[in-house]
């Protein structure tokens, strides 16, 4: 009975991998400011957490008699300090379903240590592909379709408020893929992308010590070839989705993993990181010329919508309100940064008012001093559980780190906080099930 629970626990913990990009919700109260629409103030429960919260009901039946809870008072008083801050948020409801968001988040982490890392990181792939897929149909189709059932809102390029590039007149519109925006897209491409260079290093690494024999060959070929396009295909995905961010973040991550490994002497790391940037340079100089030069368009910065984009951006960091001590030491309220901007501002319309573009900032703006002192103590607890920290997987967070930078949505969506938690749970190569919520007894 067992050994059920513990397969079923498996694949549903599989299947919500695989859900991490869809985006189908149910809304279930709608909070408004000054009775305009707020998109952060939209309460819903997804598709995907009913399935992570299946995980972690037959996970308990198979794991409830090795566990107990942590005895670490820094996790008790994160949990009792994070839901006294929540009752001071000038929208309680709002912080708390973002708390539970968090929490649920954390939920995933920590059962993904309980099933092999490479079974992991397969089904992240597979959602990777799938989600390649939806986005490269979406660039040649130029078409995003509704689908009320997937979470899927319509979009055109002709339409004022899709994300474009604009090419000599020309709106080329931005893949979304599964995803509420292309930046969104392109992060979580730049996941599946380091994701799949991570296994075929995996696959190299078993084939030398196997000694390439016809065995292991037969038995891992499959998931080699399947790497290997989806690298393709999501590496065109990113591109499409024109994330400038994502693709910094990519690149400053394969320069991390080339220059430690270099250091390290591990050629075979090194080799396949300039493999993978040959296929980039192919995949940027054909994607380039396939879209009439709407990357360089990008890049340089071209064009009147390109330059509003960055300027809404350096703007939103005027969005640092430290008014009263409180708000130094205790924040402005999780999810609150556009609620506290709309008070400061009751005639800017709140469509126009989007959270502060650095999620370093932005966290500081809404939990205060204590809350990122807080948040570093946790982080440290984490990785002070490791048995062994993992190089690709530094390089992983230093990608998402950069990414945060310049957006956002890693602090602010349920999708943002699975990337965020995905990058944190393979930081290290663990031998055991250690992990600094609940521990085997």
């Amino acid at each position: 009975m067992k050994d059920q629970a513990q397969q079923v626990f498996k694949f549903f913990l599989g299947v919500f991998i695989i859900l991490i990009p869809w985006q189908t919700r149910w809304i279930f109260y709608s909070w408004t400011l000054d009775k305009q629409f707020w998109e952060l103030g939209q309460l819903s429960i997804y598709g995907s957490t009913l399935v992570l919260l299946l995980a972690s009901a037959f996970f308990l039946g198979h794991y409830r008699h090795e566990l107990r809870l942590s005895k670490n008072k820094l996790l008790y008083f994160v949990f009792a300090y994070s839901i006294a801050m929540g009752f001071l948020s000038p929208a309680p409801l709002v912080s708390f379903f973002y708390l539970l968001l968090i929490y649920l988040a954390v939920i995933f982490a920590h059962l993904s240590r309980f099933v092999s890392k490479i079974f992991v990181l397969r089904v992240f792939l597979i959602s990777g592909f799938i989600e390649s897929l939806v986005a490269l149909q979406q660039a040649v189709s130029q078409y995003v379709g509704p689908n009320k059932w997937l979470g899927l809102a319509e979009h055109l390029p002709q339409e004022l408020g899709t994300a474009v590039v604009e090419v000599d007149g020309l709106r080329v519109l931005r893949a979304y893929g599964s995803l509420p925006h292309p930046n969104i897209l392109g992060g979580f491409l730049f996941v599946t992308i380091f994701v799949g260079i991570y296994l075929w290093m995996y696959f190299y690494k078993r084939g030398q010590k196997a000694n390439w024999q016809a065995g292991f060959i037969k038995k891992n070929l499959a998931w080699f070839l399947f790497t290997i396009l989806t690298l393709v295909l999501a590496t065109y995905a990113l591109l499409a989705s024109f994330s400038r961010s994502a693709v910094l973040a990519l690149l400053a991550s394969l320069f991390s993993v080339a220059v430690i490994n270099v250091f390290r002497r591990n050629w075979l790391r090194v080799s396949i990181a300039v493999r993978y940037l040959a296929i980039f340079v192919i995949a940027v100089l054909t994607f380039n010329i396939w879209s009439g030069g709407a990357w360089t368009a990008r890049l340089q910065v071209e064009g009147r919508l390109e330059e509003q984009s960055i300027e809404k951006r350096a703007g939103t960091f005027r969005q640092f309100y430290t008014s009263s001590g409180k708000e130094i030491l205790f924040g402005q309220g999780l999810l609150m940064n556009t609620a506290v901007t709309k008070d400061h501002n009751p005639d800017e319309a709140v469509y126009n008012i989007q959270p502060i573009h650095n999620i370093f900032v932005l966290a500081l703006a809404e939990v205060g001093f204590f809350g990122v002192l807080i948040i570093l103590a946790v982080l440290r607890l984490v990785t002070k559980e490791a048995d062994e920290i993992d190089v690709m997987s530094t390089s992983l967070l230093l990608g998402l780190a950069i990414i945060g930078l310049f957006d956002h949505y890693l602090w602010t969506s349920w999708t943002g906080w699975l990337l965020i938690t995905f990058g944190l749970v393979n930081l290290y190569k663990a031998k055991s099930h250690k992990f600094p919520f609940l521990k085997k007894t």
